[in-house]
Parts: structure tokens; C-alpha cells; sequence
């Protein structure tokens, strides 16, 4: 009995460090991962997205806010609250990684502003095609469509659309590589930890 109560203080002294390795670890994975909203930039459709913003470059990006012609696709394409970005004039877009590195696109939301379309993605590295989606995504009005493609490893992203008018998109998900190493660096240091304590 005297070794099992020894045994105690140690077993909850390892779980109490797993659970702190593991929340160290979530929370220098979230603090460069991001979801990007655009909901702190002006809202005025006029406006092109800066250089630079959230990491990124924006080409033939703005951003809009969702009041801006109610009854269109933006007010309901403002999925995380004020604003979306959209594409202003109603071709392809590239968003590219702003200075070195590459960046994980794990998924967007999409409305169409005016009438049904479809989109289509390449994910590029160095200039290389590395991506491309294997079908196009229809859009409408009224239902935002997350567009899933976990995509790691680019540095640019282009979308395409069929039908030269705006698009909606909202909560870009873009964890970047070093945010996912981070993860793992921490579930290293807490095996570690606990084939010490055996």
C-alpha cells in the first residue's frame, strides 16, 4: 500500500505536466495560426487590401462590409461579422505569401455576390504548380460554401472563377508550417518528459 501511495504524487505530477505540454503546445500553435477575418480593415469597397496585410499580398483583392448592398451575396458571405474580401474586379485572384516562406490553405468560406458560379484553386511553390482542385465549387447567393483543400506548403493561391463577377470569401484558414512544427515540438518535449519519469 505505501508503494502505491508513492507511486500517486508521481502519476499526478506527469499527468499535470502532460496537460501543460499540451496546452503550451496548442497555444504557440494558435498564435501563429490564424483565421483570417477581414473584419478589422475599413469596410469600404473601395479600398484594395494593403500589402503585407495578415502576411499576405492581396491581388485584385478589397474588402467589403457586409451592409454594403444588402441583399447580395456579401451579406451573407460576412461569415465571421463585419466584412469579407471580395474580388474587385471580377477575375483571378492570387494571394501570395508576402516575403519568404510558404503558408498551409487549409480552407475559406465563399458566397457569390450577384449569381451562381463556380471556382476552381492552384496552389503554387517557387512558381510550381503543386495543387490544383480536382473539380470546381458552385457558389450562390444566399449559402456560404467552405471550400476545404488543406493545402501545405505554397506560396501562392489562385482562384478562378467561370463567371467574371465578384466572389465572397471569409475566415481564410491559414496555419502556417512553423505553427504545426510548434505542435509537434510540444508533444515531443511531453513523450520525453514521460519516459523520464519511467
Amino acid at each position: 500500500m505505501k508503494q502505491m501511495t508513492k507511486q500517486m504524487p508521481t502519476l499526478t505530477m506527469t499527468l499535470k505536466n502532460m496537460l501543460l505540454s499540451l496546452a503550451l503546445g496548442l497555444a504557440c500553435a494558435s498564435a501563429s495560426a490564424g483565421v483570417v477575418t477581414f473584419d478589422d480593415l475599413s469596410g469600404d469597397y473601395t479600398d484594395a487590401i494593403a500589402a503585407g496585410y495578415q502576411g499576405f499580398n492581396w491581388d485584385n483583392m478589397n474588402a467589403i462590409g457586409a451592409d454594403a448592398f444588402p441583399g447580395s451575396g456579401y451579406a451573407t458571405g460576412a461569415v465571421s461579422g463585419a466584412n469579407t474580401a471580395f474580388n474587385r474586379d471580377g477575375g483571378t485572384v492570387a494571394i501570395s505569401k508576402a516575403g519568404a516562406g510558404a503558408f498551409d490553405f487549409i480552407g475559406a468560406y465563399f458566397t457569390s455576390a450577384w449569381l451562381d458560379q463556380e471556382l476552381s484553386f492552384e496552389g503554387y511553390a517557387n512558381g510550381q504548380l503543386r495543387y490544383a482542385s480536382p473539380a470546381s465549387f458552385v457558389i450562390d447567393t444566399v449559402t456560404p460554401l467552405w471550400v476545404g483543400l488543406n493545402w501545405s506548403g505554397i506560396d501562392t493561391l489562385v482562384i478562378y472563377n467561370s463567371s467574371g463577377t465578384q466572389w465572397a470569401m471569409d475566415n481564410m484558414t491559414v496555419p502556417e508550417p512553423s505553427s504545426l512544427a510548434l505542435l509537434g515540438v510540444a508533444a515531443m518535449g511531453w513523450m520525453l518528459a514521460r519516459r523520464r519519469r519511467h
